[in-house]
């Protein structure tokens, strides 16, 4: 089973600023704004609270309430305060008038990281007979972020419970900030019940699906799409599956990941585990689409691509991958990248395009071979001088895979310009060699010998009469006066 690697404290940190920074309370009225939730169909299928009218601070407090705001979406923090402790300190304001300015109290603390002077800010809130269900419940969820940023898990723990009891449809993300909570103390068990909850939540969602009408502006088509949970949610269910070692078929959650919050990492996890799967087509799939969002930026993971893209009958993509990580320098040039480039581009039979490349490799090669392949290469576009140039070369380097052909390939580029005697020269020669190279014991070998051997005699035979045949059309040419061809 594959398993998601990280470090225990890398991944809560990065949890932990997730869930608070995207949880951070704002506002933007008297009224303390609500977050969006789901009705879960609990097991207890609590019915829905009544409650009472929400509580309004008087007009005058609303006065005091809206001249602050300025101060505020400035981050004017004194004057702000200044402002506020009106309601403080003038009797003649009610309890729900202070309820509202001990909410402000609290943003303003919060965004200032005066997390204690928040704390108690909104712990007042919470006890305050002048504050409504909703206020108080804002509070307690304010106290668990607090907690949570303080490192005191188990107080978190505490106010969530409480803003759950008290919501009617607790949100996905407020799960979440328990689960990660408990995740915190170690309770596993518990984690994973909440955060599962959470994603559950958020996946049950119905997303409006959206499009730009003519005027350019976002309108919503009537029809919608399946929710997804929030990034680090995944995460932390795959950490939590991890701490209690129970299995999870990571699979459908790296898809998700690296369909909606498309990063390098899951792209290329994705690809690891559709091979580990034998997906062959599905791992190139991952890859591909990983560098089609420009996310790779290491030479395994081209090479890689690369690699993939061949092997499914596609070398002049493949060539481009290689080409693109040697432009941006994701690739070294090294014998194994440049002769991975040179072999794409002539399977995609670019010869021009894969002779550079050849030749970069052969010069780093401690054998011959690479520059066979770039003797072939000069052959294909008819450059016969720089393709014995480049077979001799290699010829000379040694260690060959197969010299006999290297010597059938130079003999056949010899032929072309009519250097008879050296091209009868070294098909001979690559007789020889094939009666050292296979074994007649192994049938195989002995057959592959005797082919080629043939072929060389054919070769020899061939080039014998063809010299022959030009050398009476020269003689013709000049009894008839036209002179040499």
């Amino acid at each position: 089973m594959f398993r998601y690697k990280y470090t225990v404290n890398l991944l809560t940190k990065v949890l932990v600023v997730g869930v608070v920074l995207s949880l951070m309370p704002t506002i933007s009225s008297v009224v303390v704004p609500e977050y969006e939730g789901f009705n879960l169909e609990a097991a207890d299928d609590k019915k829905k609270r009544t409650r009472k009218r929400e509580k309004l601070p008087s007009k005058k407090a609303q006065k005091i309430l809206q001249a602050v705001q300025p101060f505020m979406e400035e981050e004017q923090w004194p004057e702000a305060i200044e402002i506020l402790l009106v309601i403080e300190t003038d009797p003649k304001f009610t309890e729900t008038d202070r309820a509202s300015m001990l909410f402000y109290f609290g943003y303003i603390y919060f965004a200032q990281e005066k997390y204690d002077q928040a704390i108690n800010a909104y712990k007042r809130l919470v006890i305050s007979e002048g504050a409504d269900w909703k206020m108080k419940n804002q509070a307690r969820f304010s106290l668990a972020q607090l907690f949570f940023i303080n490192e005191d898990y188990r107080g978190a723990v505490k106010y969530l419970l409480e803003w759950i009891g008290e919501e009617e449809e607790p949100s996905s993300q407020g799960y979440s900030l328990l689960a990660t909570a408990y995740f915190q103390l170690e309770e596993f068990k518990r984690a994973k019940t909440y955060i599962e909850t959470a994603i559950q939540i958020a996946e049950s969602r119905d997303i409006p699906i959206t499009i730009l009408n003519e005027e350019g502006e976002e309108v919503e088509t009537g029809e919608t799409k399946k929710g997804i949970a929030r990034e680090n949610d995944y995460l932390l269910k795959m950490a939590v599956y991890t701490e209690l070692k129970e299995d999870l078929d990571v699979l459908p959650i790296y898809m998700t990941l690296a369909t909606h919050y498309s990063k390098k990492r899951y792209w290329v996890g994705l690809s690891s585990l559709y091979g580990q799967r034998d997906r062959m087509l599905d791992q190139l799939g991952a890859l591909e689409a990983a560098h089609e969002d420009r996310l790779l930026d290491k030479q395994r993971e081209y090479v890689a691509l690369g690699q993939l893209l061949f092997m499914h009958q596609n070398p002049h993509k493949a060539a481009h991958v290689m080409a693109y990580g040697f432009k941006n320098g994701f690739i070294k040039e090294e014998e194994k990248t440049l002769k991975a480039l040179a072999q794409y581009w002539h399977a995609a039979k670019e010869l021009k395009k894969a002779k550079p490349a050849y030749a970069k490799a052969a010069k780093l090669s401690k054998e011959g071979e690479l520059y066979i392949f770039l003797g072939q290469v000069y052959f294909g576009l008819d450059e016969y001088a720089e393709s014995e140039k480049a077979i001799r070369a290699g010829i000379k380097k040694g260690k060959l895979k197969d010299g006999a052909n290297a010597h059938m390939l130079l003999g056949q580029v010899l032929f072309e310009y009519q250097k008879w005697d050296e091209a009868i020269k070294s098909f001979r020669k690559c007789i020889d060699v094939a009666e050292k190279q296979w074994d007649d014991k192994k049938e195989a070998q002995k057959k592959k010998k005797k082919k080629i051997q043939d072929q060389a005699r054919k070769w020899i035979t061939y080039t014998e009469g063809e010299e022959e045949r030009v050398l009476a059309l020269e003689l013709k040419r000049k009894s008839l006066g036209l002179g040499s061809s």
